[in-house]
C-alpha cells in the first residue's frame, strides 16, 4: 500500500482545503521512501497522523469500545474553529488516495470521510476511478478493515507517546493485546463466549416449570431494565447536539461582546474606582508640592549664589574672630608688660614697645571692608539651616514630581480604557443572553449526567440479574439431559484453548526471531549473540546474552528502551505480513543524539516502502537532515499563522521552503 495524496478540508488547524502529495518520488532509478514534515509544536503535525488514522479506521481510531455519541462528539471537535464562524452549516472532510496490491492485482482507491457539525458522517469509496455504489458506510469501513485489520494500524501509524508507553511497559500488556489481535485470538475468545450462550439455551430447555417461570420472569425483567438503560443512554446522546449548539451560541455571543468592547467593559467599574483613587492621590501630591515650595525651597534655586554667600560669611567670621583676638591682646599688653618687666627686671616701656611691634607686624591686619554683612553667630547658623532645608526640599520635590508623573500616566491609560468601553446599557442585552445560554448549558450538563447515571444504575441492576440467571443455568448442568451438550461444549472449549495456546507459542517463537534481528540492527549490536525470550502467558520480553544471562530490561537507558520499543513495533509489523506505509509523529523527542543517529541511519530508511515522518526542528535539525537527505523524497513545513489561527503547508523544510497553493 502506498499513500498518494491526502486532502484535508476544515480539519483541525487546517482551514479550507489542502491537498498534500505523499507519493514517494523517484531519483533516477531509485525511489526515496521518506516524506518529511516539519513543524513547531501546535502547528499541525499530529493532525496529519490523526487524519490518516481517522480516514482508514473510523471509530476504531479512538479505541475498541467507543459509543456512537462519543464518536460523533469527537468528529465535531475536529472541525476547524473558523469554519463555525464563517459557515452556517460547517463541514469537514478527509480524502485519501492510495494504491493497494492484492493477489498480484494493482488497484487505486480513493476514500473520503466527511461529516457535519452534528457529527453525522458520510463514507464513500472509489475503486480505479469508479464510485462503488450501493455500499453503506459500514460496508466501506469493512473493506478498509480487510486491508488494514484491527490491531495492525497501531503497528504502522503511531507517535512518540506510543513509543514511550511501549518502552516503559514492563507488564507486557501492550504486546499481549497486539499479538492477540494479530492472531485473531480475540475471535477465539468470542467463540468461547458464544458456546457459553449456547449452553445456557440448551439448559433452559430442560429446566422444571417453576425454575423456568423464575428464569422467564428474570429474563423479562432484565430485558426491560436493559431497555430502560438504553433509553437513558439515548436521552444522554440526544443532549449532546443540544449542548454543542448551546456552546456554539455562547461562543458567538462572547465574540460579539469582544467586538463591541466587552473586554474593556468587564474592567470599566474597577478602572473607574482606580481612576478616582488616582485623582485623590494627584491632589494629595499637588498639596505636598505646594508645602515644599512654601518653605525654604527657593534658596535651592540659586546654589552658586548660596555657595558664594557661605564662603563670604566664613571669611567674615574668620576676620571678625581675628579682629576680636587682636583687640583683646592689645587690651592686655600693659598687664603682660608689667608682669614680664617685674620678672625679667627690664624696663616696662621697652616690653610694651616690643609687644606692640609684634602685634602690628606679625599678626595679619584686619581688612574692615571684608566685614560687610556682619551677621551674628545665631543668624549665621539660622541661614545655614535654612539652606540645608532648601536642599532637602528640592530632593523631596523631585521625588514628588516623579510620583505625580506616574500617577498622571496611569490616569491617562485608565481614561483611554474607560473611553473604549461602551455604555453598560449597550452590552446589557448581550450579557443577559449569555447568562441565559450559560444557565441552559449547566442545565443540559446536569440532564446529561443524570441520564448517564440512570443508565449506569440500570445496567448494574441488569448485570446483577444476569448473574442470577447464570447461577440458575449452572444449577441445571448436572441433569442427564444436558450432560451430552455440556460435554461437547467443554470439548470444544478445550480444543479452542489448545488451538489458542499452540498458535500463540508458534507466533511468539517467530516474533522472538524478528525482534532480535530488528534490535541488533537498530542498536548496532550485530556482533553480540543476543537472543530474546517472550513469555507466552505474560508477554514479558527479555534479552539474553551469549552466556545465557538475562539482561534486565529496567537496566537499559532511556534511549536503549526507545530502540527496544521501535524493534518491537517493527517485529510486530513484519509478523502481520502487511506491507503498509509507516507514519510516525515526533518519534525522536525523548532520544539523545546518539540514539537519534541510529534511528535516522538504520530505521527510517528501511522501515517501509513509504515512511511519513512528522518532526520538530529540534528533532530533525540540519545535521540530522543531512544524514537523512539521501532517503528523503520531499519535505514539507507546517506553519501556524497567528492572524488566521490556522496552518498552511509549504514544500521544503524549515530553512528551504516553497509555499504550496491550497487546491
Amino acid at each position: 500500500m502506498i499513500f498518494k495524496t491526502l486532502s484535508l478540508e476544515n480539519f483541525r488547524v487546517f482551514n479550507g482545503e489542502h491537498v498534500i502529495d505523499l507519493a514517494p518520488r523517484k531519483d533516477g532509478l531509485f525511489t526515496k521512501p521518506i516524506v518529511l514534515f516539519g513543524g513547531l509544536n501546535g502547528a499541525g503535525k499530529t493532525s496529519i497522523l490523526t487524519a490518516i488514522r481517522l480516514i482508514l479506521m473510523g471509530k476504531r481510531a479512538l479505541g475498541s469500545v467507543v459509543s456512537t455519541q462519543d464518536y460523533a462528539g469527537y468528529l465535531v471537535e475536529q472541525i476547524n474553529n473558523r469554519t463555525f464562524a464563517n459557515q452556517k452549516s460547517p463541514r469537514a472532510s478527509i480524502c485519501l488516495e492510495f494504491t493497494h496490491t492484492h493477489k498480484g492485482k494493482h488497484n487505486t482507491f480513493v476514500v473520503k470521510r466527511s461529516w457535519n457539525d452534528q457529527g453525522k458522517e458520510s463514507l464513500r469509496l472509489k475503486l480505479n476511478d469508479e464510485v462503488m455504489e450501493g455500499l453503506t458506510g459500514e460496508q466501506v469501513q469493512a473493506v478498509l478493515s480487510e486491508m488494514i485489520p484491527p490491531g495492525v494500524s497501531d503497528l504502522f501509524f503511531f507517535d512518540g507517546e506510543k513509543i514511550a508507553e511501549l518502552a516503559e511497559d514492563d507488564t507486557g500488556t501492550y504486546l499481549k493485546e497486539a499479538v492477540q489481535k494479530l492472531l485473531g485470538i480475540d475471535v477465539v475468545n468470542r467463540l468461547r463466549d458464544d458456546l457459553d450462550i449456547y449452553l445456557k439455551q440448551v439448559t433452559k430447555d430442560t429446566i422444571d416449570k417453576k425454575s423456568l417461570e423464575l428464569i422467564s420472569q428474570l429474563e423479562k425483567e432484565k430485558s426491560e431494565i436493559y431497555q430502560e438503560a438504553s433509553q437513558a443512554r439515548q436521552r444522554a446522546e440526544e443532549i449532546v447536539p443540544k449542548l454543542t449548539e448551546l456552546r456554539r451560541n455562547a461562543q458567538h455571543l462572547e465574540s460579539k461582546l469582544q467586538e463591541r468592547g466587552g473586554a474593556w467593559a468587564k474592567t470599566k467599574s474597577s478602572e473607574k474606582l482606580r481612576a478616582q483613587e488616582l485623582i485623590n492621590e494627584e491632589q494629595r501630591i499637588n498639596g505636598s508640592i505646594l508645602n515644599e515650595l512654601d518653605g525654604s525651597f527657593p534658596l535651592s534655586l540659586a546654589p552658586k549664589a548660596m555657595n558664594e554667600l557661605h564662603t563670604h560669611l566664613e571669611e567674615e567670621k574668620q576676620a571678625k574672630s581675628l579682629q576680636a583676638y587682636s583687640s583683646k591682646l592689645k587690651e592686655q599688653v600693659p598687664k603682660i608688660s608689667e608682669k614680664i618687666a617685674t620678672h625679667l627686671k627690664t624696663e616696662r616701656s621697652e616690653i610694651i614697645c616690643a609687644l606692640q611691634d609684634f602685634i602690628d607686624n606679625e599678626l595679619e591686619p584686619v581688612d574692615q571692608h571684608r566685614v560687610q554683612l556682619d551677621l551674628s553667630d545665631s543668624d549665621y547658623h539660622r541661614l545655614q539651616t535654612q539652606y540645608e532645608d532648601a536642599l532637602e526640599a528640592k530632593a523631596n520635590l523631585h521625588e514628588k514630581l516623579e510620583s505625580l508623573s506616574g500617577v498622571r500616566s496611569e490616569l491617562s491609560t485608565l481614561s483611554l480604557n474607560i473611553e473604549r468601553a461602551p455604555d453598560e446599557g449597550e452590552l446589557h442585552t448581550l450579557y443577559q443572553k449569555l447568562r441565559e445560554v450559560d444557565k441552559a448549558i449547566v442545565t443540559a450538563k446536569e440532564e446529561y449526567r443524570a441520564s448517564l447515571m440512570e443508565a449506569k444504575h440500570k445496567m448494574a441492576k441488569a448485570v446483577e440479574i444476569a448473574k442470577r440467571l447464570e447461577k440458575l443455568f449452572n444449577q441445571q448442568k448436572n441433569q442427564a439431559t444436558v450432560m451430552k451438550a455440556v460435554t461437547r461444549v467443554d470439548s470444544a472449549q478445550s480444543a479452542l484453548v489448545q488451538f489458542s495456546d499452540r498458535l500463540t507459542n508458534l507466533r511468539v517463537s517467530q516474533l522472538e526471531e524478528l525482534f532480535v534481528a530488528s534490535y541488533r540492527r537498530l542498536a548496532r549490536k550485530g556482533e553480540l549473540k543476543l537472543a530474546a525470550k517472550i513469555n507466552p502467558k505474560t508477554f514479558d520480553v527479555s534479552l539474553v546474552d551469549q552466556s545465557g544471562a538475562e539482561i534486565n530490561r529496567k537496566s537499559l537507558s532511556a534511549g536503549e528502551k526507545q530502540i527496544f520499543a521501535f524493534a518491537i513495533l517493527e517485529a510486530l509489523g513484519k509478523l502481520s505480513g502487511k506491507l503498509l506505509p509507516v507514519v510516525v509523529d515526533t518519534p525522536l523527542g525523548r532520544l539523545d543524539s546518539k540514539h537519534r543517529d541510529k534511528l535516522i541511519t538504520h530505521y527510517f530508511p528501511d522501515a517501509a516502502e513509504q515512511v511519513i515522518l512528522l518532526s520538530t526542528d529540534t528533532e530533525v535539525d540540519e545535521s540530522f537532515y543531512s544524514l537523512l537527505s539521501d532517503n528523503v523524497s520531499h519535505a514539507y513545513e507546517i506553519a501556524f499563522d497567528e492572524s488566521s489561527r490556522s496552518s498552511k503547508v509549504s514544500e521544503g523544510y524549515f530553512w528551504n521552503e516553497r509555499e504550496m497553493e491550497a487546491v
